[in-house]
């Protein structure tokens, strides 16, 4: 089944435009396979030079499952000028065998014209509330030049030539049934694999690298950092301009964090200000990292804990006990900035927002 959903992605890709929408195009080229567990390096991408403004523009959140919030949530996305969607892991929590109900459920509110693209979460990993294999095939790849192993970890410039954004997709912290438990430490194929990715997207300047990955290691709810602290230094040390999460059922924004010689790693279950770069919301790119957990795409919410010896890291939040409040982060990225903003779909009033701009 694997392969026939990366042959429908071929088919079916369809090209992001500078003026915001996703018209038809010629067929991309198939993605890159990888057997789970065994991920081949990503290639260099493109390179963006000479290219002209352009907008890339989407819709990310996670932890949705399939009633009324849920669907609120993604009305709001369908409504917004969002080009395709983001999943950021824990999809239906249904039982197995009814994935394609909840991918029906999904194009029933999003429509046929805006992909939700996807990464597994820890219910679909397993398999206990159903396969993310099941889920990749009947909510495919649809943008062009996806490379990897699909749902898993996977990459893609958007748009497919001069990109202004390289979308990195990883799995540390999660099993999967058929393959284990995914880890993520220096020297592994799955740790040599994003390295490559991020480096890769850098050699060849394209603007804006942002990771996803279901699991946060940086949180104020009820979990620990599950997908090692390895792998989120990793990120900080790269720079990556933002890394998304779900999991948390809640939503959570990082200052920008860096490394530094105050701050050699990242400590789980600590706090250091010596690793927050900026707090004022207005980020320069290159200089650190923003964590952003949106897991508000339609499951309860849960309180946070402003008490976390974490909490000092984090510039604004949402939860059971603070402005309970379900949506999805709008994410835009152009050549000169990357900019987010909390859209609200159902509850309170939250809202957050903040930019990075090239220097």
């Amino acid at each position: 089944m694997r392969a026939a959903r990366l042959a429908a992605a071929a088919l079916g890709a369809l090209l992001l435009s500078c003026c915001g929408t996703l018209p038809p195009s010629s067929p991309a080229p198939a993605p890159q396979t990888s057997v789970p567990g065994a991920a081949s390096q990503p290639p260099p991408a493109s390179n963006p030079a000479g290219s002209t403004a352009r907008t890339v523009d989407f819709a990310a959140a996670g932890d949705f499952g399939d009633g009324e919030t849920a669907a609120k949530v993604l009305d709001a996305m369908a409504s917004s000028t969002s080009q395709f969607g983001l999943a950021l892991g824990d999809l239906s929590y249904g039982s197995r065998g009814t994935e394609s109900a909840w991918c029906s459920f999904v194009t029933d509110h999003l429509g046929p014209d805006l992909p939700l693209q996807l990464l597994s979460g820890n219910h679909e990993s397993d398999g206990r509330n159903g396969s993310i294999d099941a889920f990749a095939d009947c909510l495919p790849p649809r943008l062009p030049g996806v490379k990897g192993d699909y749902g898993r970890q996977w990459f893609v410039d958007i748009p497919q030539q001069h990109p202004v954004l390289r979308l990195i997709m990883i799995s540390p912290g999660l099993r999967f049934a058929e393959s284990g438990r995914w880890d993520y430490v220096p020297g592994n194929e799955h740790y040599n694999w994003t390295a490559s990715a991020i480096d890769s997207a850098r050699d060849a300047d394209i603007p804006w690298v942002v990771v996803a990955t279901h699991l946060p290691c940086l949180t104020m709810g009820r979990y620990g950092c599950d997908p090692g602290s390895a792998v989120t230094n990793l990120l900080l040390d790269k720079k990556v301009d933002l890394v998304l999460n779900g999991h948390e059922h809640l939503y959570q924004r990082t200052q920008q964090l860096a490394l530094g010689p105050g701050c050699p790693s990242l400590v789980p279950a600590k706090s250091s200000s010596a690793c927050i770069a900026d707090t004022d919301g207005n980020f320069q790119s290159g200089a650190g990292t923003v964590f952003a957990t949106v897991g508000t795409g339609g499951r309860p919410l849960r309180d946070v804990n402003t008490k976390d010896a974490e909490a000092p890291y984090f510039a604004a939040y949402s939860g059971r006990n603070a402005d309970p409040t379900h949506g999805f982060l709008q994410i835009r990225a152009t050549d000169n900035a990357l900019s987010a903003e909390f859209v609200r779909a159902g509850g309170g009033d939250f809202a957050d927002s903040f930019t990075l701009r090239r220097r």
